[in-house]
């Protein structure tokens, strides 16, 4: 009986030690997917800057636009006492 406990004992021990192991692999494993997924950038990102809009300063070219009232509008009938933020959408009918 002895024998036999020293031998469930010894395997005992091997089995923790192989369940340690591959925990630590497995981990391991996992680390070195994040850290290549972190590095993974998709092409768009390193694209170089483009120049979007006036710069600062620069005035607005001379433009009329419809309004939702069917009302022509340029930038003089619209602006305000602190100026006047145009912004363009593209309509999902275009």
């Amino acid at each position: 009986m002895r024998n036999s406990s020293a031998h469930r004992s010894r395997w005992n021990a091997w089995a923790i030690g192989l369940i340690l192991l591959a925990l630590l692999l497995v981990g391991r494993l996992a680390m070195a997917q994040g850290q290549a997924g972190a590095q993974a950038r998709p092409a768009w990102m390193d694209a170089p800057p483009t120049s979007t809009g006036l710069a600062v300063g620069k005035k607005i070219p001379v433009f009329r636009a419809t309004d939702q009232s069917g009302k022509i509008q340029d930038f003089n009938s619209i602006r305000g006492p602190k100026g006047a933020v145009i912004m363009f959408s593209r309509s999902a009918d275009w």
